[in-house]
């Protein structure tokens, strides 16, 4: 077997491996959701393109997110900077590395057009994320998330809006209203545990647990009551955060981080 030919074998084996992960299993769900939106805002689309770039997309926030979350924040700016190069890596360079694996797939799934577009967004992302981790309050907190929540919501449809037909601003605004939401409900999951291993900058409260909680069910209700036929996929989704939870596998270990609001003194969740 030719060397490029083996190279490309590796490669997508290495990619589908990754997508067959349990822990990303809810990313790997998420295209079809959008489709079936598409569908409830009888905007026609290139189905297969839709699909594909979708799920390069949602996986390659999965698996960034899973690092990000073990605390290597900073490997966000390392993915930034391959995004500079249009070019792909070789598969060797590749495949040992499931970041740089989905980061590639992500790039050969961009449009020449919206390619500027896409990767301006990702650094506005990666931002938002970065002073996500530095909020000392939960208003501040639940703010922030709601900001990478419409980001990450934006920047699926920009990905996608070459292959929709027709007017997509309403749709593109409902994407992320739901970004919103579903950004929400992984804090209202997760901050046990993120507080645990150190991903937040403060120590939540139970008054605090309860004004996220209130804030996701208002803003949840919200986009329900507008669209109230698309509620089955809603709670679909739910379910599938949470069962990802499950699916996950056991956590990385904690990590130490510094409070300013402590002297600076270490501390542990």
């Amino acid at each position: 077997m030719p060397e490029t030919i083996a190279d490309a074998c590796d490669f997508d084996l290495a990619y589908q491996a990754t997508a067959r992960d349990p822990r990303y299993a809810h990313f790997i769900n998420i295209p079809e959701r959008i489709i079936r939106c598409l569908d409830y805002f009888h905007l026609a689309c290139n189905r297969i393109e839709v699909r594909q770039r979708l799920r390069a997309y949602y996986l390659f926030i999965g698996v960034v997110d899973d690092w990000i979350d073990r605390g290597e924040l900073e490997i966000g700016k390392d993915i930034l900077e391959r995004f500079n190069d249009r070019i792909p890596c070789s598969a060797d360079r590749t495949v040992g590395s499931r970041v740089s694996l989905v980061t590639e797939v992500l790039k050969q799934n961009i449009s020449d057009d919206d390619y500027l577009a896409v990767v301006g967004r990702l650094h506005e992302l990666y931002r938002a994320v970065v002073a996500e981790r530095k909020d000392e309050t939960i208003t501040a907190y639940i703010e922030q998330r709601k900001v990478v929540g419409r980001l990450t919501a934006e920047l699926s449809y920009v990905l996608i809006r070459s292959f929709v037909e027709g007017d997509g601003r309403d749709f593109g605004a409902f994407l992320k209203q739901v970004g919103v939401v579903g950004c929400l409900i992984d804090s209202v999951i997760d901050l046990r545990a993120d507080t645990r291993l150190g991903l937040v900058s403060f120590k939540p409260t139970i008054g605090d647990f309860l004004k996220l909680l209130i804030s996701t069910l208002r803003e949840g209700l919200n986009v329900s009551m507008k669209h109230p036929a698309l509620l089955g996929v809603f709670l679909e989704a739910v379910s599938d955060n949470v069962r990802d939870r499950f699916r996950a596998g056991p956590q990385p270990a904690p990590r130490f981080i510094s409070s300013s609001g402590k002297e600076g003194v270490p501390s542990v969740v």
